[in-house]
């Protein structure tokens, strides 16, 4: 498609009729706004209502112990320390 193939479909599409479905959209689309507007809708309320559940439920689940993860004491005779990155990468 060439530049002048381009501005000659635009220029139809700018001289084409409007559609009729168009003609009374701003009304339409006003009228739809106002519907929802007018609706009950979730308030304040409940989104407070939520904020305190959550932070009720945070503060319980800070509160209840938790399983207690044992410490392993590290010593440079381990056996694993043998595969660390330094003696891997190390001359044979």
């Amino acid at each position: 498609m060439q530049m002048t193939d381009l501005d000659t479909l635009l220029g139809r599409l700018r001289d084409a009729p409007l559609d009729r479905r168009l003609h009374g959209l701003d009304d339409r689309v006003m009228a739809e706004i106002a519907r929802i507007q007018a609706s009950p809708s979730v308030g304040n309320t409940m989104f407070g209502i939520a904020a305190v559940a959550a932070l009720l439920i945070g503060i319980a689940g800070s509160g209840l112990p938790a399983a207690s993860a044992g410490a392993s004491t590290i010593t440079p005779f381990d056996a694993q320390l043998a595969l660390a990155p330094s003696s891997l990468l190390g001359s044979r």
